[in-house]
């Protein structure tokens, strides 16, 4: 007898159940989705099965694959979500940003039940931040017992490298809170805490919907006779049992869309193309890469809520089997637009080609023979002009849709699937194509995927490879991801590796890499037979409790939108207060201004945002407001982070690092620092003479000072390029104190010695260090700034790769001299140009270019990432092959942190072939060629579509002087002349001057 397994797709407007047999297809069914899902997945399976029969075809079903909308939808929806308490395992660190910090509004008065921060954390190598305090642990579990709270997640500071004291406070909730649901972070998400904790958030708050829908899908099945184990699909193109969805119902999210891909590959036994799945009203696009969907980068948002778990990586466009058809006639013919609007679930009663009034899409395929449906009839008049350009447009709309998702120049199979593939005839020839494939039950690809068994196993951590070689560390992780698929289920013997990935971070010690491995295999036929929806009737029962006493009000979710405000200047002090709306646009425009480097400013904004919530203020003045009234008589305080980026994203910032390092700097001169005093000692503390100066390692809180000290009237970022802008607007929200309309870089530079004032002569020292643990050492004296840098990047190595600076103070005629004016001005205007273009759906990166100077080099996407670590930092090349109009053409970019130089390494015209286009200082910018916002170089990869830009430098970067420490030859490009892009166009500082 046969054995069968049923796949179920639940789509926007269908929802289709197939039969598989093998790999033959024994029948399928597609019915209307329901509001409520269940009923409609009853109803698609109870049609098959009655097909089955009518038709004498007998077999086991061995098993039912559901891939269900039902709790991405909840999200979406704000529905039936349950209260969550988070307790974050942090120690010292990460207090600046607590849970729930981006959600909306309207979700996190929903679920956010209680947070906790407790001691507990890992540092990037695995040494602890703290140890976890078992009391405080006990402590945290009887005020959830209090609020009656039984779900909880507990997130911990690099638990994906190290994952024993989540497991262990789990235990503790576990032996002393009957009936807790828990997840544990390390186990939903990747690297990145926020993200990470996020996705946790969303899968615990959805844990009693869970069981509630998979005792529904349970018991339908029961109903209809079905008595075969329940799995549910994945979004990474694998199935899990219905008890492990039960813990983890986040990873169903989108897979749809990986289900219809999986179908595709299935169906035609192409294993790498480029899927276009064509519904009713939307097209979805993606790559196929061994069989499975390529995935999104780290950060997807879902409801609202920015997350890092896996999700397919997929382009949509507005055109589908119901969308609308609109032409006006011309002297040449026809001029057509095809979509977005659509009829959507309406086409059998509105469309022309089954009577009704709207012309569709559907009914340009029936009037040309590609399609059998409705009435030909209706449609037979429509004007052979009119049908020609609206096969066109169709066919112009899915060629742009192919070079979009497309990975490389060269042509690509292209697999069909979907209703709405009748609208492509895949016999003629499309651009970007090798061939066109529209398989057999192409229309049902999605419930193919769906039926599909396999199971996956994903490991992702940081390895320091200077300890161990490259080979032995990717095969420990293959290993470990291997082991994780077959403890999911998977026939060992079938089980390969599908996805390696390796990113080298920069400035960590070790050659620190982070490597992510996934592994596929064959569910097993043991568990076939036996695993099914364990579910039983007592956590049935648990589960309707906790949804019927916990129900939620609806609320109503509406998209947050940013309010535009204009600069809020103060006419008789000048000082610019910034609203939320003017920390988004700096935001975008520090990340523009770091040149691939600095960090992402996400975070910093976030901090800032806060601030801003809590009822802050942050202020902004002109550099020459300085020593204009008492209160602004004194020295700049130079501030910011050093570090790696990557380390910042997971180790958030305590909140008190650099305003503990400027009172370290205030302590210092108190206690009686003197510039050219070095020996002996300094507030009861050896002064130390060490390589290239004089340090204190350790310099403790001074309790008692008698000396008076430099009056700090303002603040300065370091760089204003990535994550180093947004500080200083934190702290001046903290202290009160305005932030002046400058800094010291102009952009992001990787090294201290790059500090534009110290190029032209102004002491970096004395400066000061601090981390989360208030830790601090200072330099007195350095014999250069590179041994500044030196002493200060062997110290944050020491503190976990992340500490705080406070450079030596600066008055207002050095700074006015020496520093980059107006640059947070220049940061607000570029980041407002993308936005504003965002809003408006213009190209944000032709409005950047009428803000600046500059030149866009190409548009296309990125073939080829080759990184190495050298001293620290992330260098590499990347190559971008181009598209659209620089088709033909490819562009090289090295990067060190920083990009560096661009140059033309294959185009069209062959004068032009191997020609350096943009250097450094000049800034060299990656953006997403559609939103404009910029990509750090630790965040391209192979297949993003960029645009990059090339603008014009501060005249301060363009000096002989200057270009000695920040020129190309600076960095080791001896036979590379900077030329400059053109003039650098000084902007008015948004601050006023008097």
């Amino acid at each position: 007898m046969a054995s069968y397994v049923i796949g179920v797709d639940v789509g926007g407007t269908n929802t289709d159940a197939i039969c598989l047999d093998g790999n033959t297809i024994v029948d399928y069914a597609k019915v209307p989705t329901t509001e409520d899902v269940t009923s409609g997945v009853k109803k698609a399976l109870k049609d098959l099965l009655g097909k089955l029969n009518h038709e004498g075809k007998t077999g086991t079903i061995c098993r039912v694959n559901i891939g269900t909308t039902h709790f991405v939808n909840a999200v979406i929806q704000r529905r039936h979500l349950t209260p969550v308490a988070v307790v974050r395992l942090c120690g010292t660190a990460t207090k600046s940003l607590k849970p729930f910090v981006d959600f909306p509004e309207d979700l996190k008065q929903a679920i956010c039940a209680s947070v906790h921060l407790i001691n507990g954390g890992y540092q990037f190598d695995g040494q602890v931040i703290t140890e976890v305090d078992k009391e405080e642990v006990l402590r945290c579990i009887e005020d959830i017992k209090k609020k009656q709270i039984r779900n909880v997640v507990i997130s911990g500071v690099f638990s994906p490298v190290n994952g024993e004291q989540e497991e262990l406070v789990a235990s503790v909730f576990r032996e002393n809170y009957e009936g807790i649901s828990l997840t544990m972070s390390h186990q939903v998400g990747q690297m990145g805490l926020l993200e990470r904790e996020n996705a946790s958030i969303l899968n615990e708050c959805l844990k009693p919907l869970c069981a509630r829908t998979i005792t529904a899908f349970t018991n339908a099945l029961q109903e209809l006779n079905l008595q075969c184990p329940l799995y549910l699909t994945q979004n990474d193109g694998t199935v899990v049992s219905a008890n492990q969805t039960l813990r983890f119902p986040v990873h169903t999210f989108s897979s749809g869309p990986t289900n219809s891909m999986r179908g595709a590959a299935h169906l035609s036994g192409v294993k790498d193309a480029i899927v276009i799945d064509i519904g009713g009203t939307s097209s979805d696009a993606g790559c196929l890469m061994a069989g499975f969907p390529k995935e999104a980068s780290a950060r997807v948002k879902v409801g609202g809520v920015t997350t890092n778990f896996r999700m397919p990586d997929v382009v949509s466009i507005g055109l589908g089997g119901g969308s609308k058809v609109k032409y006006t006639e011309t002297k040449e013919g026809f001029a057509v637009t095809v979509g977005p609007e659509s009829v959507a679930y309406q086409l059998q009663t509105q469309a022309k080609c089954f009577g009704g009034e709207i012309l569709t899409s559907s009914c340009i395929a029936v009037a040309t023979n590609l399609a059998a449906i409705g009435n030909q009839d209706c449609v037979k008049d429509l004007p052979d002009k009119l049908l020609t350009a609206a096969k066109t447009e169709i066919q112009r709309m899915v060629e742009d849709l192919i070079d979009l998702v497309k990975l490389s120049e060269e042509d690509v199979t292209v697999i069909l699937v979907g209703g709405g593939s009748i609208l492509v005839d895949e016999k003629k020839k499309l651009k970007g194509a090798s061939q066109v494939i529209k398989p057999p039950h192409f229309q049902v690809a999605n419930a193919v995927g769906a039926a599909l068994s396999q199971v996956g196993g994903m490991q992702d951590t940081v390895v320091a490879l200077a300890n161990i070689s490259r080979d032995e560390a990717l095969a420990d992780v293959k290993e470990q991801a291997k082991q994780n698929a077959i403890d999911h289920g998977a026939e060992p013997d079938t089980v390969e590796i599908t996805e390696v990935s390796e990113v080298a971070l920069a400035y960590l010690p070790g050659n620190a890499t982070r490597i992510k491995v996934k592994a596929v295999g064959n569910l097993k036929a043991a568990l076939k037979e036996t695993q099914g929806a364990a579910v039983t009737p007592e956590e049935s029962q648990v589960a309707f409790e906790q949804i019927g006493s916990k129900e939620l009000k609806e609320v109503s979710h509406q998209p947050f939108m940013l309010q535009e405000t204009e600069p809020d200047v103060d006419p008789n002090t000048g000082e610019w207060s910034l609203s939320m709306w003017d920390v988004e646009c700096i935001s975008v425009g520090a990340g523009l201004l770091g040149c691939g480097g600095g960090g992402n400013p996400y975070y910093g904004k976030l901090m800032a945002l806060q601030q801003l919530k809590d009822g802050k203020k942050i202020k902004v003045i002109a550099p020459e407001r300085l020593n204009s009234t008492p209160e602004l008589t004194g020295l700049v305080a130079t501030i910011g982070f050093m570090g790696a980026p990557g380390v910042l994203f997971e180790k958030i910032p305590s909140g008190r690092e650099t305003t503990c390092a400027m009172e370290c700097m205030q302590e210092l001169f108190a206690a009686g620092y003197k510039k050219g005093s070095y020996e002996g000692k300094i507030g009861g503390v050896d002064i130390t003479k060490g390589d290239g100066g004089y340090f204190i390692d350790d310099f403790p809180v001074q309790s008692e000072t008698t000396k008076e000290t430099p009056k700090i009237v303002a603040l300065m970022s370091a760089e204003i390029g990535g994550l180093n802008a947004m500080e200083p607007l934190v702290v001046a929200a903290r202290s009160g104190k305005p932030v002046v309309d400058c800094d010291g870089m102009g952009r992001a530079f990787p090294e201290l010695q790059m500090f534009v004032p110290s190029i032209y002569g102004d002491p970096l020292y004395p400066s000061t260090l601090a981390d989360d643990k208030e830790s601090r050492c200072v330099a007195l004296q350095t014999d250069t700034p590179k041994d500044l840098e030196n002493y200060f990047r062997i110290n944050t190595v020491k503190k976990g790769c992340s500490a705080a600076i406070s450079l030596c103070p600066l008055s207002r005629e050095h700074l006015i001299e020496h520093a980059v004016l107006y640059s947070v001005s220049r940061a607000w205007r570029l980041g407002k140009a993308v936005l504003k273009a965002k809003l408006s759906n213009t190209d944000p990166n032709d409005t950047i270019l009428k803000h600046e100077t500059g030149k866009l080099l190409i548009k296309g996407k990125i073939a080829d990432v080759a990184r190495q670590r050298t001293g620290g930092f992330d260098k590499g090349i990347l190559k971008v092959d181009g598209m659209g109009a620089f088709a033909g053409q490819q562009l090289s970019v090295d990067f060190q942190n920083e990009n560096l130089i661009a140059k033309v390494t294959k185009h069209t015209d062959a004068k032009l072939q191997g020609q350096v286009v943009a250097t450094v200082p000049d800034l060299i910018v990656i953006t997403d060629v559609d939103s404009g916002e910029p990509i750090t170089t630790e965040e391209v990869r192979f297949g993003l579509r960029v645009a990059v830009l090339v603008l014009a430098c501060s005249p301060l970067l363009k000096t002989d002087t200057a270009l000695k420490v920040i020129g190309p030859k600076a960095f080791g490009y001896e036979d590379i002349e900077f030329k400059p892009i053109g003039e650098y166009k000084l902007h008015e500082p948004i601050p006023t001057k008097k």
